[in-house]
């Protein structure tokens, strides 16, 4: 009949569940690369860098007895990475892409910190002396690593538990290489955005999360 509109009422046996919002896999890659550049550039390549990214360390740095103390809890970067790659190995005997996520994730993620660390060059600008390169942490990285694989094999239901846990030993790993002298704090920075950038790779060969 003109001029008369019916509705249906929705079914409840088909009520759709708003989608969670994923950040686009790639655009963590990018990003995180966008921002590795960014901090190397700012804290390596110019003089202003180096002279605050090196005061910061001086800084918070310890020595006697307190540096041994920090660095007896210090993690064993060797044992963090081990325990990722287990995370992947368990996760690939029930759910074979997101195991696959992990043992592809993590490598790259540890061998960047490394190869980056060997190739990029540290000009002479505020050091006193000509210094090696120590941007990324490899020791943030292991810790990252296993933040990394516990958030692609979590359930959604136990992401939060996850990130916490995750973020929470990144922070001790990073805080207690720049405390003990090991590392300035950009070296930290950049290693938690090639984490961001090897997670946006795992979400790519993962694919959708575990729902429950």
């Amino acid at each position: 009949m003109d001029g008369v509109s019916t509705t249906t009422a929705p079914d409840p046996g088909h009520t759709r569940v708003p989608a969670v919002a994923w950040p686009r896999p790639l655009g963590l890659v990018v990003g995180a690369i966008a921002a590795f550049g960014a901090v190397y550039a700012v804290a390596v390549l110019s003089t202003t860098g180096q002279r605050v990214d090196s005061g910061l360390m001086d800084a918070v740095t310890v020595t006697g007895a307190q540096h041994q103390l920090l660095d007896s809890v210090l993690p064993n970067p060797y044992v963090l990475l081990a325990l990722a790659l287990g995370v992947g190995v368990l996760a690939s005997l029930h759910r074979p892409r997101t195991g696959l996520a992990v043992l592809v994730s993590v490598p790259v993620l540890v061998a960047s910190t490394q190869v980056l660390k060997a190739l990029l060059p540290r000009p002479q600008l505020a050091d006193p002396w000509l210094m090696s390169n120590s941007l990324p942490s490899g020791h943030t990285g292991a810790a990252a690593a296993l933040a990394l694989a516990l958030l692609l094999v979590a359930p959604r239901a136990w992401l939060p538990v996850a990130s916490v846990l995750g973020a929470g030993l990144t922070v001790w790993m990073g805080a207690l290489v720049v405390m003990l002298g090991f590392h300035r704090p950009s070296d930290v920075v950049a290693s938690v955005l090639l984490a961001v950038g090897a997670g946006g790779l795992g979400l790519l060969v993962r694919g959708r999360p575990a729902l429950s």
